[in-house]
């Protein structure tokens, strides 16, 4: 997509393999600690279950649904909206997958665009003219994340461009005029991933990061060329 420029810089993780003292004697405490507490949570359990067994069963709480409020996300070119919905609501997989903290997002818009349908991590990132959003691809199940990819959408073109997949990554951003660096580190230090910890400098140019037109000054209120102000 034009004036969109993306640079990909991994982090490098310097492996260490030597042992200190300190080190040693935190494992020590920590193993008696462990070792000393176990009868302690085997009476706890005991506890547990005996109460669990004879307590009289609590009446079910009815659940009420969850209000929908709706957000917008300001922009002269795309009418969109959007709300939260919690992964509980979508299936007890993506309430595994996501938690209670991690709320997934559903896009509404007036203009009908295949892009926006399905669920969307609350991760985004807004522009004047676009918006970087993360897409959540269930199967068809809904039982199964199988990719998170992080998309520009283009208000003007109405077109989207996928960046790279994010499966599996923490995001963090930080930001500045038409610049954005999202920090990507793993959930997971396992070997599915191809990198531990990666950044992504993602430029807008002027065109895509400017606003529109009407927001300009007036050229009848621009100075003519040639003069200075003078007091």
């Amino acid at each position: 997509m034009d004036g969109l420029t993306i640079r990909k810089k991994v982090t490098s993780q310097v492996s260490s393999t030597t042992t200190s003292i300190s080190d040693i004697l935190v494992g020590l405490l920590i193993f008696v600690a462990f070792f000393v507490a176990i009868p302690f949570l085997l009476v706890y359990l005991l506890i547990v279950v005996v109460r669990a067994k004879f307590a009289p069963p609590e009446p079910a709480k009815p659940i009420e649904p969850r209000p929908i409020v709706m957000h917008e996300v300001p922009n002269n070119f795309f009418p969109l909206h959007y709300h939260y919905v919690m992964g509980e609501e979508i299936s007890e997989e993506a309430y595994d997958y996501f938690g209670n903290d991690d709320p997934l997002i559903i896009y509404q818009s007036t203009t009908s665009n295949e892009f926006f349908q399905g669920y969307f991590s609350d991760f985004k990132i807004e522009c004047p003219r676009g918006i970087l959003v993360q897409k959540v691809n269930f199967n068809s199940t809904l039982t199964d994340v199988e990719s998170m990819p992080l998309f520009f959408f283009n208000y003007v073109t109405k077109e989207s461009e996928e960046v790279v997949d994010l499966k599996g990554y923490t995001l963090f951003t930080t930001e500045q005029p038409n610049c954005f660096t999202i920090i990507a580190v793993n959930q997971d230090d396992t070997e599915e991933f191809a990198a531990r910890k990666f950044e992504l400098e993602i430029t807008l140019t002027d065109a895509l990061y400017s606003p529109p037109e009407e927001f300009a000054l007036p050229t009848a209120l621009l100075p003519a060329a040639g003069t200075t102000n003078r007091r």
